[in-house]
């Protein structure tokens, strides 16, 4: 369907927003590949690294949040991708009994209050 917008009927857009079903490997990079933002909700079991290669990868419900990057996220590998290749992730409380977080492409995001939810 994204390759038809793009390709066929060269539909202007500028930002993609899915749900963790379409939060895949292959489809982050291809919209990135397009000069796409994206942004989507990641499951808590997905695997990511925060210390730039110098722990193994971890659930994303392990990481630890700071305030200033419970504020403006923290940039993450997820595991997957190559290896210069990172996103933003964002901590979203969405109610007192959920969190839902979100990555994005655009590196230059740097408030949690302007990150979609997924609600």
């Amino acid at each position: 369907m994204l390759i038809s917008l793009v390709y066929q009927r060269n539909l202007p857009f500028d930002t993609v927003l899915m749900d963790t079903w379409y939060a895949v490997t292959n489809l982050m990079l291809y919209i990135d590949s397009l000069d796409k933002v994206y942004y989507c909700p990641l499951k808590t079991n997905r695997l990511v690294d925060d210390t730039y290669g110098k722990e193994k990868y971890k659930n994303i419900e392990s990481l630890k949040w700071g305030d200033e990057e419970l504020e403006c996220g923290k940039i993450i590998k997820v595991k997957g991708f190559p290896a210069a290749k990172k996103v933003k992730l964002f901590r979203v409380l969405v109610s007192t009994d959920r969190t839902d977080y979100v990555a994005t492409n655009d590196l230059s995001q740097s408030s949690t209050d302007v990150t979609p939810s997924c609600v």
